[in-house]
């Protein structure tokens, strides 16, 4: 194997990994800003199913500790991952599913009404800094969903 393919195989691996962080991040609760600085670009962005976009990690962060408040748990199921490697910059596409647990619903109801899960395709663009791979932009694009919507209306 040469040396470049060595280089984008790494590359790749961190691209990954930094992708993945981000969810990590959401599905333990863990809306530090410093975290959300290691994991996304100073100006990078977040574009939420509804269209509706937040910028900055600190921001980021602050709106999912708000929004994630909601949910006893989530889990974001993230598989085949794709990532085209540019350079400095990379885009990414993973097929997604994502399960939410309501906090107000009592446990003696059936899971689907307890919970929503939604599926379909995120994209992001990352770009390579001096502190590694950063998240420029995150987009999730919901192909379904099912279950208890609560306060969301269950929309394309």
């Amino acid at each position: 194997m040469q040396d470049h393919e060595l280089d984008a195989l790494l590359a790749t691996s961190r691209i990954i990994r930094t992708f993945n962080s981000y969810y990590r991040a959401v599905d333990e609760q863990q809306f530090d800003a410093a975290r959300f600085r290691r994991v996304f670009a100073p100006d990078g962005k977040i574009v939420r199913p509804n269209g509706a976009e937040i910028s900055g990690p600190a921001d980021i962060a602050d709106s999912h500790a708000r929004s994630f408040a909601r949910f006893e748990a989530s889990q974001h199921l993230l598989t085949g991952h794709d990532v085209d490697l540019d350079g400095a910059a990379a885009e990414v596409r993973a097929n997604l599913v994502a399960i939410h647990l309501w906090k107000d619903r009592p446990v003696t109801v059936r899971m689907e009404d307890r919970a929503f899960t939604a599926g379909g395709v995120v994209t992001a663009g990352l770009s390579q800094t001096g502190d590694g791979w950063r998240i420029a932009e995150v987009r999730t694009r919901i192909l379904w969903r099912t279950g208890y919507f609560g306060d969301l209306a269950p929309t394309r």
